[in-house]
C-alpha cells in the first residue's frame, strides 16, 4: 500500500509538470523580484484546520437541481462543421481561449480589432447556432507589463486604469449582435508563478512565490479596476476569475510539495476582492492508466494531492467552497477544464491510445457532467471538444469526426436535457448512482464506483435500461450486470 501511495504521489507531480511542459517550455533565468503586494487583513476568518470540511448548511442546496451550463472548449470556432457538431449534441456553453490584449491595443490607446478579425468571425459563427460563449481575456501588453517580457503575468499597477477602459471598450463591442459575449474570464490559471513559465504562455502567470498568498492579493487589484468597468459596459455580464490549476491541497499537504499556490482565492478574498467577480472558475483533470484498481475513477478520486477531499474535481470545489465560507462569500463554481487525458508519462496505454482510453473516457464524460451537476458546480467544460486535444482528450478526432466521448455527451444531454437533479440512488452499496425527473418520468444514472462490475437487482416499475449510448440493454429476472454508466428509465 506504502508503495502504490508513493506511485501515485510521483504520478500526480509529474502531471502537474507535465501540464506546464506540454502548454509552454520551462524558463530559465533569474526570477525578477517579487512586487510589493497590497496590504491584506482578514476580516476575522475562521481558521482552517487540517481536518476541516463544509457543513450541510455551507453547501448549496443539492436536490431539485436543474441542468446546469454544459459545455466544452473549441479552439477552432470558425469551423461551422464543428461548432454544428456541438450545438447538435445539445450543448450550451462554448469556451474560447483567448481575446489577446497585447494584439488589440499594441500602443497605448489605440484599438487594432483587425488583428482579431478571425477571432470576430468565430465568435459570429458561434452565435449563430444560438450559443453562449464564454471568452478568456489575457496576454498583457509590453507597455503594461509589470514584468518585462511576461505577456501572461500582471498588470503594472499603475496600469489598471487603462486595463479597465480597455476592457469596458471590448464588452461594449462584443456583448451586442452579431456576437452576443455574456461570460468573461479574466486571465487563465494565474495561479502560478510568472517564473517558472515563458512570458508568451497561454495560461498563467500573475503568481508570486514570494508572497504568502501566491499572489491573490494583487490580482484582486485588477479585479477592482476591471469589474466595475465591465458592468458599465453591460449589466448583464458575468465576470469569471481565471481558471485556477489548484496544483494540491494547502489543508492536506502532500509530503516535501508547496502547495501555496492554491491559497491565491483566498489571497483575492483577504485583499476585498469578493465584490469584483460573479464566478469561481477553476481546472482539474484525472488521468488514463489501465492497470489502476477502481479503474480510471480511482484517478479522479483518490488523485494522490486531493484525495483528502474527494479527488481532482470534487475535491477542489469543497475547498473552494470552504475558502469563500471563511470570508463569507458566497459566489458559484464553474469547472471551466476538465476531462479524462492520457498522459505523455503513460507509454503503456498512450502511445497512441487504444480502444480501452476511449471508452474509459466516454464513461468519464457521464460521471463528470453528472457528479458536477449534484454537487451543485453551475457549468462544466470539457477540455476540449475538437480533436485531436491536447493529450487525446478531444471529443473529436484529428479529422473532427465524433469519439465514443461526444456519442456518450450528445445522449447525456438527450435523456437529461428537460431533467431535475433529485438526489443520490442510495439502494445499491456498490453503485454510484444519482436520481432524476424528467417530466413525468424518473431516470436513475448509475455506474461501478470501483470499476468492477456488480450485479443489480432493479424495481419492477422499470421501463427500460440503455447505456452510455443510449443503446437498449438486456435485463433478466429484472438483475442487470453494471460497470460503465447506464441509464434506467421508470414508468411514469
Amino acid at each position: 500500500m506504502m508503495r502504490r501511495s508513493l506511485l501515485l504521489f510521483s504520478v500526480g507531480l509529474i502531471l502537474t509538470l507535465g501540464m506546464v511542459a506540454c502548454r509552454g517550455k520551462s524558463v530559465t533565468g533569474e526570477l525578477i523580484p517579487a512586487v510589493e503586494q497590497p496590504q491584506q487583513t482578514p476580516a476575522s476568518p475562521a481558521t482552517p484546520s487540517s481536518e476541516s470540511t463544509l457543513t450541510d448548511t455551507q453547501l448549496p442546496a443539492l436536490t431539485n437541481l436543474p441542468l446546469p451550463m454544459m459545455g466544452a472548449e473549441i479552439n477552432r470556432i470558425g469551423s461551422g462543421p464543428i461548432v454544428k457538431l456541438f450545438a447538435e449534441a445539445g450543448a450550451r456553453l462554448v469556451r474560447h481561449n483567448s481575446l489577446v490584449w497585447s494584439d488589440v491595443e499594441p500602443v497605448e490607446g489605440e484599438r487594432h480589432w483587425e488583428a482579431v478579425a478571425k477571432l470576430e468571425e468565430g465568435l459570429i459563427n458561434v452565435s449563430k447556432q444560438g450559443l453562449d460563449i464564454l471568452l478568456v481575456v489575457r496576454s498583457t501588453p509590453p507597455w503594461a507589463q509589470l514584468y518585462e517580457g511576461s505577456y501572461c503575468g500582471p498588470i503594472k499597477p499603475e496600469k489598471f486604469s487603462a486595463f479597465a477602459v480597455f476592457i469596458s471598450d471590448l464588452v461594449a463591442r462584443y456583448s451586442v449582435p452579431p456576437f452576443n459575449v455574456k461570460y468573461w474570464e479574466l486571465g487563465n490559471e494565474p495561479d502560478v508563478d510568472h517564473g517558472m513559465l515563458p512570458g508568451n504562455s497561454v495560461f498563467g502567470c500573475w503568481g508570486d512565490e514570494e508572497n504568502e498568498y501566491y499572489g491573490g492579493g494583487y490580482y484582486s487589484e485588477m479585479l477592482k479596476a476591471a469589474y466595475p468597468a465591465i458592468k458599465a459596459a453591460d449589466p448583464s455580464a458575468q465576470v469569471l476569475i481565471g481558471g485556477l490549476l489548484l496544483d494540491c491541497d494547502p489543508t492536506h499537504p502532500p509530503e516535501d510539495k508547496d502547495c501555496r499556490p492554491a491559497k491565491f482565492l483566498e489571497g483575492i478574498l483577504i485583499n476585498g476582492g469578493g465584490d469584483y467577480f460573479d464566478i469561481v472558475s477553476y481546472h482539474g483533470y484525472p488521468f488514463y492508466s489501465s492497470d489502476t484498481p477502481g479503474g480510471e475513477l480511482y484517478y479522479d478520486e483518490h488523485f494522490p494531492s486531493w484525495e483528502a477531499r474527494g479527488g481532482v474535481v470534487l475535491g477542489k470545489a469543497d475547498y473552494l467552497r470552504e475558502v469563500m465560507t471563511q470570508y463569507g462569500v458566497e459566489k458559484p463554481l464553474m469547472h471551466t477544464e476538465g476531462a479524462m487525458i492520457c498522459p505523455g508519462w503513460n507509454t503503456t496505454d498512450c502511445n497512441p491510445p487504444g480502444e480501452g482510453f476511449y471508452q474509459a473516457q466516454a464513461d468519464y464524460v457521464v460521471w463528470l457532467y453528472v457528479r458536477n451537476w449534484a454537487e451543485g458546480v453551475q457549468g462544466t467544460i470539457w477540455f476540449q471538444f475538437d480533436g485531436p486535444g491536447w493529450r487525446h482528450g478531444g471529443m473529436l478526432d484529428k479529422d473532427q469526426e465524433p469519439r465514443l466521448a461526444y456519442l456518450a455527451f450528445k445522449f447525456l444531454l438527450d435523456e437529461l436535457s428537460e431533467a431535475t437533479y433529485l438526489g443520490k440512488v442510495q439502494e445499491f452499496p456498490d453503485l454510484t448512482g444519482y436520481e432524476f425527473i424528467s417530466g413525468t418520468k424518473k431516470i436513475w444514472v448509475l455506474w461501478s464506483g470501483d470499476g468492477q462490475p456488480h450485479q443489480a437487482l432493479l424495481p419492477p416499475d422499470v421501463s427500460g435500461i440503455l447505456d452510455k449510448f443510449g443503446n437498449p440493454l438486456q435485463v433478466e429476472a429484472g438483475e442487470i450486470s453494471i460497470q460503465s454508466p447506464v441509464y434506467v428509465e421508470f414508468s411514469p
